[in-house]
């Protein structure tokens, strides 16, 4: 059996293993690793795009919560229309109704349009006979939370609300650092077991290696071998892996995977404590980047992680500001914002705050350049805390408050998140696997 499927197949039996002993919950509650949590979203993608068999329908809303009155009405639209081709069907075996997900707008002392929501899902039994005796799955998995408080709040009308054992959200958190600290009562939450992605990989460039001259097949094997090697401390085999796979991607002109390779060998070189040859590695890899493209921003940022790995700390922040360059030449406000985040972050602590704080302020910057959905997905917030910091009881403190009100809102100090370095380097395990 393919491994991922296997490895789907366990998150199934775990899933409704779970939904089965906690019937009465609305709201169930998924911690994991980022990877398992990954792995369930992947499960839960593939019962809602048919390729997997299932009497129960899932579903996955990845849309922005930015409204807490109408994302709930956003949810059924998209439902409304699996709903009408349902409907179109079964219509001539079994009588369906039209199906009224009109939502009345909240009044002011309810904020949120979870509850009727609810209602409507409840009432699609009603209208679809056929989906009598089976469930709906709902995952939601917002990009973006305007408001961790609202949605928290959206979360605990849907519960107060949702009176059918039919019908279950699920939300994913991280086992460690938590997103949702306010969450109703009446939920149930569950530890996704671990995938072993090692032996997972491993399966997968066995299978991959099916037939020797499909050199697709053999580049994804070695890559995938290499990350096994290089988990388990196998560094010369990492490197036999990696110098097949660099020499097919050179034979066939796959940049990216090529740039992939050489930074994971030098990643190895590096664990290994061959610091000259990790640089070397490095110089290569920049090489073949070009100028000017993302690629090149994000090798540069792992660059300047490899610099300040070996602590040259002057070279690292130089790599940093190459890349700040590039991604301000290629209009990515995100990608700029981070590196002079990061610079600022290495100055700090140092005898003087005046670079520090032109670096942080550099981001504030670069921040109010953004549209609103960019401002929400940065590290705007944070990066404001740390510039407060260092203003102290000043008249800038002030003016850096009310900055952030306007376009922040007036909430933007709470559940502020560290930033994710994992969506700012160029990861040689994702880069293969996706």
């Amino acid at each position: 059996m393919n491994p991922v499927r296997l490895e789907l197949l366990k998150i199934d039996r775990q899933w409704y293993e779970q939904v089965k002993a906690h019937t009465d919950k609305p709201l169930f509650v998924c911690l994991g690793e980022k990877h398992t949590l990954n792995m369930f979203d992947v499960y839960f993608k593939s019962h809602g795009a048919d390729e997997v068999e299932s009497d129960d329908v899932f579903l996955v809303n990845y849309k922005p919560f930015e409204d807490a009155q109408r994302y709930g009405a956003e949810l059924l639209e998209e439902l409304h229309l699996v709903y009408n081709l349902w409907r179109e069907h079964n219509l001539i075996s079994v009588p369906c109704k039209e199906w009224n997900t009109d939502i009345v707008v909240p009044n002011d002392k309810v904020k949120t349009d979870a509850g009727n929501t609810a209602k409507a899902l409840i009432g699609l039994y009603e209208s679809f006979p056929p989906l009598r005796g089976h469930k709906i799955f709902i995952l939601l998995s917002p990009q973006q939370i305007s408001s961790i408080p609202l949605y928290e709040q959206w979360l605990f009308d849907w519960c107060a609300n949702m009176n059918s054992s039919d019908v279950k959200i699920v939300v994913l958190e991280k086992h460690e650092g938590r997103l949702l600290k306010n969450l109703p009562e009446n939920r149930h939450e569950f530890v996704l077991t671990g995938t072993d992605i090692a032996s997972l990989m491993n399966n997968v460039a066995a299978q991959t290696a099916a037939d020797p001259n499909d050199e697709e097949n053999v580049l994804q094997q070695q890559m995938l071998l290499a990350n096994v090697h290089f988990s388990r401390h196998e560094f010369d085999n990492a490197h036999v892996a990696l110098a097949k796979a660099i020499g097919i991607a050179s034979r066939h002109n796959l940049k990216d995977v090529l740039c992939t390779a050489h930074l994971l060998d030098a990643y190895v070189w590096l664990t290994q404590n061959e610091q000259e040859k990790a640089h070397d590695t490095f110089r290569t890899l920049l090489s073949l980047t070009g100028e000017g493209t993302l690629l090149s921003a994000q090798m540069h940022v792992n660059y300047g992680g490899f610099l300040l790995a070996i602590r040259r700390k002057e070279d690292a922040i130089d790599a940093f500001e190459k890349s700040a360059e590039i991604a301000k030449n290629i209009k990515n406000p995100l990608l700029e914002m981070e590196c002079y985040r990061i610079m600022g972050q290495i100055q700090d602590g140092t005898f003087t705050d005046s670079q520090t704080i032109a670096y942080y302020e550099k981001c504030i910057e670069i921040g109010m350049t953004m549209n609103n959905e960019e401002r929400q997905q940065s590290s705007l917030a944070y990066i404001a805390t740390l510039l407060l910091k260092k203003y102290g009881n000043s008249k800038k403190t002030e003016e850096l408050c009310k900055q952030m009100e306007q376009y922040l809102g007036a909430d933007w100090q709470t559940n502020i998140q560290v930033p994710n370095m994992d969506d700012l380097y160029h990861s040689p395990l994702t880069s293969v696997s996706s």
